[in-house]
C-alpha cells in the first residue's frame, strides 16, 4: 500500500533521473491523497491540516481554499584554505569563504467547493505543481 503524506517534502540530493522519478511519485502522491477528499467538508482538509492561508469566493459560485508549504533549503558556508610559499620562503595561508545561501520553496494546494444543503462540499482541486 502507497503512504505518503498530503504535503510532501522533495530533497533530492541524486542524479537527475532519480529526481525527477521522485519528484514525479510525490506529485501523484499529493494528489492522491487530495483526489481523498472529494465529496467531503473542507472543514475535513482543516481538521488534518489546519486552517487555509486564504479563501475566496469565485464568480461562478465555487469557493477555492488554500494551503501553502514552504520549504527552506540552507547550503554553503564553506571555507577552503590554502598554504602558499610566502617570497621570503616562509609557508603563509590563504582562507576563502563561500557565502551561506537559503532558498524557500512555496508548494500551494487549493480545493474548490461548491455550497451544498449541508454546507461547503469539495468537488475539485488543483494539481500541485510539478515537485511539491
Amino acid at each position: 500500500m502507497k503512504r505518503c503524506s498530503f504535503l510532501p517534502v522533495l530533497r533530492c540530493r541524486s542524479p537527475l533521473p532519480g529526481c525527477f522519478a521522485l519528484a514525479l511519485a510525490l506529485s501523484g502522491c499529493a494528489a492522491d491523497i487530495m483526489r481523498g477528499y472529494l465529496g467531503r467538508p473542507p472543514e475535513a482538509v482543516m481538521a488534518r491540516y489546519g486552517p487555509p492561508v486564504d479563501v475566496r469566493d469565485l464568480p461562478d459560485g465555487r469557493r477555492a481554499y488554500q494551503w501553502m508549504q514552504s520549504e527552506f533549503e540552507t547550503s554553503g558556508g564553506d571555507a577552503t584554505t590554502r598554504v602558499e610559499r610566502g617570497g621570503n620562503g616562509h609557508p603563509r595561508s590563504r582562507t576563502e569563504y563561500a557565502p551561506t545561501t537559503t532558498r524557500e520553496r512555496k508548494c500551494f494546494y487549493t480545493f474548490y467547493a461548491r455550497r451544498a444543503a449541508y454546507g461547503w462540499q469539495i468537488e475539485d482541486f488543483e494539481r500541485p505543481e510539478f515537485g511539491c
